[in-house]
């Protein structure tokens, strides 16, 4: 029976149909693959756009620009990948050889209840990318536009250099075009099904460490410098992921904020016009899919900020089981054991009542407890890991901001604002040719 470890099946056949798997069989066919579809598609849904942008209205522009945008952040993402193979295999074998190693004193099953949710998780972002392109071809095909004119329309509008609209060819290149758009598609879900698979790795090397504090009282130096350099290799594996999605987080924010603002706008539209059913089918699931591609980006990174603080908070508390006594009996949500987002968030939003007395009660025994119970040669170990917890783990794009809820709701925040703009100018060029 093979270990059980937190690298999901569905991503882990994702990347090899994406050709990021490091040493995969068959990697260079589906990288010719990928170069031969995007070479020839994608080329020609630029050059469609490049062409035709002067006749097409203000809504056929947004559209054609809003899929071509979500290609080309699927194509960057290969890309990436394809050039960081060596820190792929680093961060993929890291991951083997930690669930590998500490799964014997995983007494809670934290990896294989992690694998579990990694599994279920990485599935339904997948998912949910593909069928969001389901919905865009029964939109497309759907529309009045389609039995109002003798031309035959492609699900993806492009200039190709022969004629389309005899069949069998018309039934071909429709079919290609979903194979490709549909394979997009779920690669397009897959790198960010990865990222969230990684940190939730993250989260449960760092809850078997404050599992094994709990249950291990303090005896040796060497356990304490056991537990530091434990400490210091979540920290290098985090700086591992910082790397390789940067700027795949970056390419994803600005695309993405072009994207959803162009669903949004269509969406607006589609709920104002006559014939909008069919624009509407085609354009909520794809814009659905594009705010859960941001919100897991904008989670991940809150996701590991929470964790790395709550890390050593854990283990102090617990080692002085007394001083949370009086808290615990009022306010069982907040006893540390419970590491769940859930607990966190609630903690956050309730902390004008309880807040104040367990932020004092935690930086008492952080700053405090320790102290007592250390020798001093040991606590010297201890203050670089102190520091280093109160600055958490943090994920970027292009190293310049931090991904964080707030990052999510400012892009929301913003694409609203957008698309309020926009249909409030549609609504006055209407009232004015009207009247």
């Amino acid at each position: 029976m093979a270990a059980i470890n937190t690298i999901s099946r569905s991503v882990k056949y994702g990347l090899h149909f994406a050709a990021a798997w490091p040493g995969a069989p068959l990697s260079v066919l589906y990288k010719l693959y990928w170069v031969i579809i995007f070479s020839v598609f994608h080329i020609q849904q630029y050059n469609y756009l490049i062409k035709h942008y002067k006749f097409h209205t203000l809504i056929e522009i947004i559209d054609n620009v809003g899929i071509c945008l979500a290609f080309s952040l699927v194509c960057i993402r290969l890309l990436i990948a394809w050039t960081h193979q060596n820190l792929l295999r680093n961060i993929l074998s890291t991951m083997e050889k930690d669930c590998q190693k500490y799964a014997i004193i995983d007494t809670n099953n934290v990896i294989s209840k992690t694998a579990h949710w990694s599994y279920r998780s990485t599935t339904i972002i997948i998912s949910i990318s593909v069928i969001s392109t389901v919905f865009y071809a029964i939109g497309v095909f759907s529309s009045p536009e389609i039995s109002a004119t003798t031309h035959r329309k492609l699900l993806l509008k492009m200039d190709l250099p022969f004629d389309t609209d005899k069949s069998p060819v018309f039934e071909l290149v429709v079919f290609a075009q979903y194979f490709y758009q549909a394979t997009s598609a779920f690669v397009y879900g897959l790198f960010t099904a990865f990222l969230l698979m990684l940190v939730l790795h993250v989260g449960c090397q760092i809850d078997i460490i404050c599992q094994t504090l709990l249950e291990t009282p303090y005896k040796s130096e060497k356990q304490l410098k056991c537990f530091i350099s434990r400490h210091q290799e979540i920290i290098i594996f985090t700086k591992k992921i910082e790397k390789l999605f940067t700027y795949i987080a970056l390419t994803q924010l600005v695309a993405n904020t072009l994207i959803t603002c162009c669903l949004g706008y269509l969406t607006v539209i589609s709920l104002r016009i006559n014939s909008g059913f069919a624009m509407f089918v085609k354009c909520v699931v794809f814009y659905m899919a594009c705010c859960l591609d941001a919100f897991v980006y904008c989670f991940a990174g809150e996701y590991l900020s929470i964790k790395s603080t709550q890390q050593l908070i854990q283990h102090d508390l617990v080692t002085y089981p007394g001083a949370l006594t009086k808290s615990k009996k009022k306010n069982r949500v907040f006893f540390i054991k419970n590491h769940s987002l859930f607990a966190y968030t609630l903690f956050d939003q309730i902390h004008f009542y309880v807040g104040l007395t367990i932020s004092k009660l935690m930086g008492d025994t952080v700053y405090e407890l320790l102290w007592y119970n250390i020798r001093p040669k040991e606590i010297r170990l201890l203050i670089p890991v102190i520091l280093r917890c109160q600055k958490g783990f943090t994920l970027t794009f292009g190293k310049f901001a931090s991904l964080s809820m707030e990052s999510f709701t400012a892009v929301i925040d913003d694409n609203v604002k957008n698309v309020k703009t926009n249909v409030s100018t549609l609504s006055s060029i209407l009232y004015s040719y009207i009247n």
